[in-house]
């Protein structure tokens, strides 16, 4: 099995951790989860292993580690953080997903249960998929996005980097969404905007703009 450490104590390393214990067989030995905090619930405690600080003073180069946490700018921050230890990113595949063999996916990513990823797509670096999301044909999902449960991106989309998608929203085929761009929940995207953005409703709109 492979030496795994977990960064983050928040529901994502709860969820992450769930997986891996429940796999059968194991790909998994997790030797420490790491956080400025310790899980909030003491089922969990024997995993805590120390502070992030704690982490890189006790982190050999052989072992694999994820950052489980969903927050876009926490993960590029630590991405950061980590360049002096250099570490080894793992990517987690559940294994109930449906992964195309003419798909790429990055380093760093976490892919939960029953997602599908089709023919020609790329997954770039640190992307959590929640449970059920697809992502289409074609499509490209840049670094550091984050999408919860059944999220869709169809066929042709390019979604640049840190994008944030609520639960069941949908990108329609052959949208750019600007970088930093929110999805809100159950809104469905189905137009360019050269902007980025919080978008709303259906078809969404956008709402408040961000500065990148």
């Amino acid at each position: 099995m492979k030496k795994l450490h977990i960064i983050g104590t928040g529901g994502l390393a709860k969820e992450l951790i769930s997986y891996i214990e429940s796999e059968k067989p194991k790909r998994y030995k997790i030797i420490g989860c790491w956080s400025d905090k310790n899980f909030n619930n003491e089922k969990y405690g024997k995993f805590y292993s120390g502070t992030i600080q704690s982490f890189k003073r006790h982190y050999k180069s052989n072992e694999a580690i994820i950052i489980a946490i969903a927050n876009n700018e926490a993960r590029k921050r630590l991405i950061s953080d980590f360049e002096t230890i250099k570490p080894l990113y793992e990517t987690y595949i559940h294994q109930s997903c449906i992964i195309s063999d003419f798909s790429k996916i990055g380093i760093g990513c976490i892919l939960a249960p029953r997602v599908i990823i089709c023919a020609d797509a790329i997954v770039q670096d640190f992307v959590f998929m929640n449970t059920e999301c697809v992502v289409g044909h074609d499509s490209l999902i840049e670094s550091f996005s984050c999408l919860f449960p059944k999220v869709e991106i169809c066929g042709d989309c390019h979604i640049e980097e840190c994008c944030e998608f609520g639960i069941n929203s949908i990108v329609l085929p052959g949208i750019r969404l600007k970088k930093s761009s929110k999805l809100d929940a159950m809104s469905v995207l189905r137009k360019n905007y050269d902007k980025s953005a919080l978008y709303i409703g259906n078809p969404a709109k956008p709402v408040k703009l961000f500065d990148t």
